[in-house]
């Protein structure tokens, strides 16, 4: 893999419109109201129904947390959403994450979690994956793959 070694891998349930996006270019913030770990380097992106699958992943390039008004103001143009959607997303959160995207890799063929190695369903919002796992991801993975976002 032509990125940094994944030290900590979350598999993150994103909709299929913002997986799209992400892996697009268009969104270069996913939002969040649960944080994943600072350490977090890579996030695997499973699209949730009705595509239900592993359709790529990114590199973090860093997590922002802060109040909603101030994640906004900082991310608004990069997170995909319009205000409205925003303020639904996060009515009643103390607090907002923002999970920054360096670069971004779309699989060739999406994986499906019955065959990536010790993934037994669909994780609720995110799960951190075995580093067993994970190095079978990247290694099944690496040559399948097609960078779409420049560094």
């Amino acid at each position: 893999m032509a990125d940094c070694a994944p030290r900590r891998v979350a598999l993150l349930s994103i909709h299929p419109r913002h997986a799209e996006a992400i892996l697009d270019g268009r969104k270069r913030v996913e939002l969040r109201r649960i944080p994943v770990s600072r350490d977090t380097t890579h996030v695997l992106v499973y699209s949730t129904a009705p595509v239900q699958a592993v359709v790529g992943w990114f590199v973090v390039a860093g997590i922002d947390e802060d109040n909603r008004t101030a994640i906004w103001e900082a991310h608004r143009e990069a997170c995909g959403v319009s205000r409205r959607e925003y303020r639904d997303y996060f009515a009643g959160a103390a607090r907002a994450f923002a999970i920054k995207i360096v670069r971004a890799h779309r699989l060739q063929v999406p994986l499906s979690l019955d065959s990536l190695p010790g993934v037994k369903r669909p994780p609720q919002s995110f799960q951190y994956l075995d580093p067993s796992t994970v190095s079978w991801i990247f290694g099944e993975t690496s040559s399948r793959t097609e960078v779409l976002m420049p560094a």
